[in-house]
Formats: structure tokens, C-alpha cells, sequence
């Protein structure tokens, strides 16, 4: 597991990286096509699409830690990451002991959420989802300040399995990577 104060730092310096790739992107790659959305029949994700994502996922991973971080019993806290409405898997919290349809439906319904949200913010200026990542981010380090370091190395169980408090923060720069790296292979072969 990682310290505190690496986790702190791979934050930071994930941020810096998502700041300066946002920044160094023309105004016509901002906007065009960058990558396939996962949601059918939906428009491919600009570049600033996937920023809207990156806000969005680092809001709902503090709602995930805030929860595991107030003791929520194990059940309800896997049935809270599960979208509203869909009927749950057999297994809660074990992604390799999902059916096939289970796990179609789990994939469909999160780009549905995902693609959602996208389609609130398309008219969002960079300037504007810059700010937001950043204040998510701030938000993200205070909500590490709350945790002691045994917590930070507790399991939390999540719907694709077990992972440390501590990875799931900093698996925020993974993410980001990700997707800094989807933008700039979807921008060299055009959507």
C-alpha cells in the first residue's frame, strides 16, 4: 500500500499532467471527436467530454470513500455503487462471478451514467471544467486528511472487487491517465 504522503504526491502530480494535456490541446481538438462514446448510438466524447468524465468520476469515488470512511455495512454499501433502478447481480461485489449479462448490463448502465453527465456539461467552456477539476481534486486531498492510515490501508469492497482506501484515491491519476492516453490515440486516427 502506499504512504500517505505518496498517494498526496501521485495526486499532485497527476494533476499537474491532466492541467498541462488539457491546456497544450488546440481549440479544435477540445472539440472534436476524440473517442467512441461506450453508450450506444450516442456522439463520440470530445476532449472536453472526457474532462467532464474525470470531475465527475472523482466526485463519485469521494461519495464511495465518504461512505466507506462512515462504516456503512458491507450489503448496502455495495448496493449504493450499483446504478438506481438496475436489477443487482447475484454475487454483490465480485466482477468475475458476474454472468455475461450481468455484466453487459453493469457496462451499459455505467456508460448510460456516464454519457448523461457528458451530455449536462457539452457546452461547458475548458475554463469552467478546469475549475471543477481542481476544486474536486482539493476536495479529494481534504477527504484524504479525514482518513487515519490504518483506514487509508483498509479493503473496500467495490462492485469490480476489493481494493485498499488508499489505491482508490490515488487510483484517481491511473484513471486519468487513461483517459489522457484514449484523447491523444483518438485524435491521431480520427473518430
Amino acid at each position: 500500500m502506499s504512504t500517505r504522503a505518496e498517494i498526496l504526491d501521485t495526486l499532485a502530480a497527476s494533476q499537474t499532467q491532466v492541467l498541462a494535456f488539457f491546456h497544450g490541446l488546440s481549440a479544435e481538438d477540445l472539440e472534436r471527436p476524440a473517442t467512441a462514446s461506450d453508450a450506444p448510438g450516442a456522439a463520440p466524447w470530445r476532449a472536453k467530454d472526457h474532462l467532464a468524465h474525470l470531475v465527475r468520476n472523482e466526485r463519485n469515488i469521494q461519495q464511495l470513500l465518504r461512505r466507506a470512511l462512515s462504516g456503512e455495512p458491507r450489503d448496502a454499501f455495495l448496493r449504493s455503487q450499483y446504478p438506481e433502478g438496475m436489477p443487482l447481480p447475484g454475487i454483490l461485489g465480485d466482477e468475475d462471478a458476474l454472468t455475461m449479462e450481468e455484466q453487459e448490463r453493469l457496462t451499459l448502465a455505467i456508460a448510460q451514467i456516464n454519457q448523461a453527465y457528458v451530455n449536462e456539461r457539452y457546452d461547458d467552456s475548458l475554463e469552467l471544467l478546469v475549475a471543477e477539476f481542481l476544486a474536486a481534486r482539493q476536495d479529494t486531498v481534504n477527504l484524504i486528511g479525514q482518513f487515519t492510515d490504518e483506514q487509508l490501508g483498509a479493503s473496500i469492497p467495490t462492485v469490480v472487487g476489493e481494493g485498499t482506501a488508499g489505491d482508490i484515491f490515488a487510483g484517481r491519476a491511473g484513471h486519468a491517465a487513461q483517459h489522457m492516453a484514449a484523447i491523444e490515440e483518438g485524435l491521431r486516427q480520427g473518430v
